[in-house]
């Protein structure tokens, strides 16, 4: 395999919804973020033409690419060990198969800290119980990794955007020296990732079988529709003010979040104090501020200028950093990488906090 000696690289972030695309004069800081480009997941034609217009004309071999992709197979999963069988071969696949229902056989998985986000060695004395099970299914990550090298893309490393967006939060409470746990979402189709982190790291993850399809039939019968298809058009057309509906939209899923921060807090005695939506169709942004407002908390806001500075990070005057938001935390934090200190080659090795 003959590998381009270009010094440019390239994030590329896939995500459920949207796909990230972006040039960068290195891939590790200091480096110039110098072109970003938005494209729907799964159009595979959209996806050849953006790679295209970023890379040189003239080039042979692969280049080199920071990358990361969301399934719906995905999963991050905190869990609570038992120390005494942590070397028993079969404890961690029993936890996946009864506690997670994930099959372990099918699927690629690593075991991290939940502090710091780095592969657990248990052969190091010390270690702490609380870990974070994390992967997606192997029929996913070799799909991914033929759609990036059939484009000339090399991947030297693979993570899953959660991680890597949960990573650039942690950064950021670092960087502000902020006390307060952070709620992090990320809304699909069929269910609703819901995260709670700190500068301590991810202090919890649950899975929410509640996302915006769920919201559509609510449409459907507030506007008194005819079928579920034209109110998804409409829903996800921007073209109807669905701030007022918003709480009747959300009353489900406001449920089950109310529910997951009562019993942190009651827990921690820590209250939340914001909420990011790191996924979530551009056209819905809306819905951030719905939720926000429903539970109590302020939308998390990011000084992006003064963040991507002190880590070397910085955009060209074509990008400008007006540009960015919460949906591209999972590309920044690919170019945080810097920031931490495992080289793993294993495609969900790395939580992207430090």
């Amino acid at each position: 395999m003959f590998l381009s000696a270009k010094n440019k690289g390239y994030f590329i972030d896939q995500g459920e919804q949207t796909t990230y695309l972006a040039r960068v004069t290195s891939l590790t800081a200091p480096l110039v973020i110098e072109a970003i480009i938005e494209i729907p997941s799964g159009d595979t034609h959209a996806f050849s033409e953006a790679v295209s217009s970023l890379t040189p004309k003239k080039t042979s071999g692969y280049l080199f690419a920071h990358c990361s992709c969301n399934p719906v197979s995905k999963f991050v999963r905190k869990a609570t060990l038992d120390l005494k069988r942590v070397k028993e071969a079969e404890y961690f696949p029993e936890i996946l198969n009864t506690q997670f229902k994930i099959e372990h056989e099918s699927h690629a998985v690593a075991v991290l800290n939940s502090a710091d986000g780095l592969l657990c060695d248990f052969n190091k004395p010390g270690h702490g119980k609380d870990v974070v099970f994390c992967g997606l299914s192997n029929a996913d990550l070799l799909r991914y990794q033929e759609q990036l090298l059939e484009n000339n893309l090399f991947p030297n490393r693979i993570e899953l955007s959660s991680l890597s967006a949960l990573g650039a939060v942690i950064n950021y409470l670092k960087f502000t020296q902020s006390t307060k746990p952070v709620l992090v979402l990320e809304l699909g189709a069929d269910q609703t990732q819901s995260y709670i982190v700190s500068s301590r790291g991810l202090e919890s993850s649950r899975p929410i079988a509640v996302g915006l399809d769920a919201m559509v039939p609510v449409v459907q019968k507030e506007l008194g529709l005819k079928d579920e298809d034209s109110a998804r058009k409409l829903f996800l057309s921007n073209t109807f003010d669905f701030t007022g509906l918003g709480p009747a939209l959300c009353k489900r899923l406001l449920k089950e979040l109310q529910s997951s921060m009562g019993f942190y807090e009651v827990q921690t005695g820590q209250s939340i104090g914001h909420v990011v939506c790191s996924v979530l169709p551009s056209k819905l942004h809306w819905l951030e501020n719905v939720i926000a407002a429903q539970i109590g908390v302020n939308v998390m806001t990011f000084d992006y200028a003064g963040w991507l500075a002190a880590r070397q990070i910085t955009l060209s005057d074509s990008n400008g950093i007006n540009g960015l938001d919460a949906r591209k935390l999972a590309l920044i934090g690919l170019g945080l990488t810097g920031e931490f200190s495992t080289p793993e080659t294993n495609p969900t090795t790395k939580a992207g906090s430090s």
